[in-house]
């Protein structure tokens, strides 16, 4: 499974983007006792908005089924992390998790449907970035994930499913954000991540 971003994320991050740079084309430059203000432990919350597909061939006699699908859906989660800050290089580790994502689903000529259900996903990750002002951060990130997920089969006409499992998926995360600290101990972030 692959997860993509959305025209509205886009929008968004672009947004977030013009304020953030026009800040910091009026702020002024911090010594680097000054900036600090992205070193230590770390915990939140997060949440987003996930694009997740499938285009996969299962082999099924007598005829093969392609699994094709894409679906929207509005995740949410907690992360934890230690960020240590060199004058304006931080860099730093993180863990994090979320529930709920899309449920993508492919019908089957005359047979039924499958459905490929996200329970949770939990990852761990390597953050580096720059901070040219005291309370911006500019980073990227990259680390490993899991994806459980549950697959059922739905015979046509029935409500429960004929058959069901569960997998655990792993692969490789990348990305990269913005964070702003408001104040001490409070900051947010934007970002864009795929899996």
């Amino acid at each position: 499974m692959r997860t993509y971003m959305t025209d509205t994320l886009r929008t968004v991050l672009c947004f977030a983007g013009a304020v953030l740079f026009a800040g910091l084309m009026l702020a002024e430059p911090l010594s680097a006792q000054e900036r600090d203000k992205f070193d230590g432990i770390s915990f939140g919350v997060q949440a987003g908005w996930e694009e997740r597909s499938i285009d996969e061939l299962i082999l099924v006699s007598p005829t093969d089924v392609r699994l094709d699908d894409r679906q929207d859906a509005a995740v949410f989660g907690a992360f934890v992390g230690y960020n240590h800050q060199f004058d304006n290089v931080v860099v730093g580790v993180e863990a994090g998790g979320t529930f709920n994502g899309a449920t993508l689903t492919t019908q089957v000529a005359d047979a039924g449907s499958i459905e490929i259900d996200s329970r949770w996903s939990a990852d761990a990750s390597i953050r580096i970035g720059v901070a040219p002002v005291r309370n911006v951060l500019f980073y990227g990130r990259g680390g490993y994930t899991l994806n459980r997920n549950r697959t059922r089969a739905f015979v046509a006409g029935q409500t429960q499913p004929g058959a069901s499992g569960s997998a655990t998926d792993d692969g490789w995360l990348y990305g990269g954000g913005v964070e702003y600290a408001m104040r001490d101990r409070l900051s947010i972030r934007a970002e864009y991540r795929r899996n």
